[in-house]
């Protein structure tokens, strides 16, 4: 059974932020960090980290917001207080974060360790940008918003990375999409895949607009490219 905690991690300047640890009972060797959505580390994205430590990652969720004011973990009855939060984030900043987070991970693991990210909404955005500017190896994005602001940048994308989206995301125009699908067609190690009737949030558990299939299909897309990274036991 996996066990959880929170930890503090330490930024290149000498601060520290808070995350939430997810250890497994039987490691796999890999690293996992969970960037969660407007809300921060609230008790869905906990569950996420749990479930994913069942399965063997190490896991941490950092506070995406602690600059602006730390602890700050809020319910989806709060939507107007989240994405105020989200709109004034540091994003250079929580990127610079994740960096950091993926040391604490390879220095947890062992030299030689894999570090991956996944990202739901803000967090999605925030995983793609880290994949791009930190040693990260695999890339996982949940509905990524206003990734068509970074689109010189996506360029250098050069990691295997899973991208997935709503077709009728409110907060991620088609458009968005259609600009990030032009900048990585030909682009074998990079997947998106847009499912269809489903919107923004669709993998939240329990909230509307909540589409069991294309959670179910996604976690499954999802754990195929994870399972790369780890090393089989001899």
């Amino acid at each position: 059974m996996s066990k959880s905690h929170f930890v503090n991690i330490s930024t290149r300047t000498g601060e520290t932020f808070e995350a939430y640890l997810a250890t497994p009972a039987q490691p796999n060797g890999v690293g996992l960090i969970i960037l969660p959505e407007v809300y921060n580390v609230n008790h869905w994205v906990r569950g996420v980290a749990d479930s994913y430590a069942a399965e063997g990652f190490t896991v941490i969720v950092p506070d995406l917001f602690w600059r602006q004011q730390p602890g700050v973990y809020l319910d989806y009855d709060q939507p107007d207080r989240a994405r105020a939060q989200g709109e004034t984030v540091d994003v250079d900043a929580v990127v610079s974060d994740v960096g950091r987070g993926a040391a604490y991970l390879r220095e947890r693991l062992g030299a030689g360790s894999r570090v991956a990210i996944i990202g739901f909404c803000l967090g999605g955005r925030l995983a793609v940008l880290a994949g791009i500017r930190e040693p990260i190896d695999t890339v996982i994005g949940y509905y990524a918003v206003k990734l068509d602001q970074h689109l010189d940048e996506l360029r250098r994308l050069a990691k295997p990375t899973l991208l997935h989206f709503g077709e009728t995301d409110p907060w991620v125009a088609s458009q968005a999409v259609e600009a990030v699908q032009t900048i990585f067609a030909g682009r074998p190690d990079i997947q998106i895949d847009v499912y269809p009737g489903t919107g923004h949030g669709f993998a939240r558990t329990g909230y509307p607009p909540y589409n069991a299939d294309a959670t179910k299909l996604a976690r499954q897309r999802s754990a195929a490219l994870l399972a790369t990274l780890v090393t089989p036991r001899s």
